[in-house]
């Protein structure tokens, strides 16, 4: 199971450590067997999943940004 983390930058570096297994997993397309090629479908769903936690995660964040008490200092975005 796929849980969202806390932090948008966690959410974000999940989301592209994901991507880049993808892209690997694509090499060789055309010669993949139909288990490889079910596997690239389920990896290509997760990812769908990682993409949806990191927008729920922006858009926290982002709105917390919005409010009037939150401090001046340094967001929870540091890469």
């Amino acid at each position: 199971m796929i849980v969202k983390k806390e932090l948008l930058s966690e959410n974000l570096k999940a989301y592209m450590d994901h991507s880049m297994e993808v892209m690997n997993s694509l090499d060789g397309a055309p010669d993949h067997s139909t288990s490889q090629v079910k596997s690239v479908n389920d990896q290509i769903d997760d990812l769908k999943i990682y993409l949806e936690h990191l927008k729920a995660s922006y858009n926290e964040t982002a709105s917390n940004g919005n409010t009037s008490n939150r401090d001046a200092g340094i967001s929870d975005i540091v890469l």
